[in-house]
């Protein structure tokens, strides 16, 4: 009678590649030794690609040759091509002036609306438009939302606030004096 055959075991660990670790373990599960396999795969791969780079001379003589080559470019254009790239550069130099300037009359617009309006220069960000009517109409909406319910907003005062009883109906010199004897009278 034949023995069965014994079954076989599965490998101990995962399948080592030909690096020395497997391939779908995180590094924190694997054992040392693959551990330091990886790690010297990965050192030996970036240790090659910095020694594939060119080195400062390699790099300088490329840029010399790049130099060059724009040269010779340069001085192959005929006399049309060199004045359209010529007017093509100004235009586009031209256009990139107009946007900024642009930019700064829309600013300059604003704060002028904000100054007139007596908005403090945070409330810019929430203006919108781009004419001074739009500006303004934006800036008496934000200061419509920004005042407190019924009372309109007071003007700003040169030299702060002053006391309570200034200006309740004592207009006279008289009528000052009478107010200090009654309010420093000595018993």
């Amino acid at each position: 009678m034949s023995t069965p055959p014994e079954p076989t075991t599965p490998p101990a660990g995962p399948a080592v590649n030909e690096h020395g670790f497997p391939d779908a373990t995180p590094v924190a599960e694997m054992e040392p030794t693959h551990q330091a396999a990886y790690w010297k795969h990965h050192a030996r791969k970036h240790e090659a690609r910095a020694n594939s780079a060119p080195d400062a001379a390699e790099l300088e003589r490329l840029r010399a040759a790049e130099t060059e080559l724009n040269t010779r470019k340069a001085a192959e254009l005929s006399e049309t091509e060199r004045l359209q790239k010529e007017r093509d550069d100004a235009a586009a130099l031209a256009a990139t002036n107009a946007a900024t300037a642009a930019a700064a009359t829309a600013e300059l617009l604003k704060l002028q609306v904000i100054g007139e309006k007596q908005l403090t220069p945070a409330h810019a960000a929430f203006l919108t438009g781009t004419t001074r009517e739009e500006l303004e109409a934006s800036a008496d909406a934000l200061k419509a939302l920004t005042a407190p319910a019924g009372t309109p907003p007071a003007p700003p005062r040169a030299g702060g606030d002053r006391g309570g009883d200034v200006g309740n109906g004592t207009k006279t010199v008289s009528a000052g004096a009478d107010l200090y004897r009654e309010r420093h009278a000595k018993n």
